[in-house]
């Protein structure tokens, strides 16, 4: 199963800390408070979203699940990972420019 999604990094960017508050886990939010550059902080924000939007296609659109049930984190090389209550392994890429972030989801059956 796969699932992709792109954000426009302005949109997140009208209304950062509300949209942060929402669709961030605990663990997310802690990153994110310790960036310091605002446009760092939107990527990080639209990236996440990109993330969780793209991990809902996978699984199917209404599965149950909100934003702060996963966490998108990095290991120490920067790669992203996936941890959620889902039994099965979300494979996550994730890349952004100035504008715009996306995500691509493969989800094993």
């Amino acid at each position: 199963m796969i699932g992709i999604d792109l954000v426009e990094n302005e949109r997140i960017a009208s209304d950062l800390e509300r949209i942060a508050k929402r669709i961030l886990s605990e663990a997310e939010y802690i990153v994110y408070k310790k960036l310091l550059a605002s446009s760092r902080k939107i990527e990080y924000v639209a990236s996440r979203f990109a993330a969780k939007e793209a991990i809902y296609k996978a699984l199917g659109g209404n599965c149950g699940y909100g934003y702060q049930d996963f966490s998108i984190l990095n290991d120490t090389k920067g790669q992203p990972f996936v941890v959620s209550k889902v039994d099965k392994k979300i494979n996550i890429s994730i890349s952004h420019t100035k504008n715009y972030s996306i995500a691509i989801c493969q989800i094993d059956k």
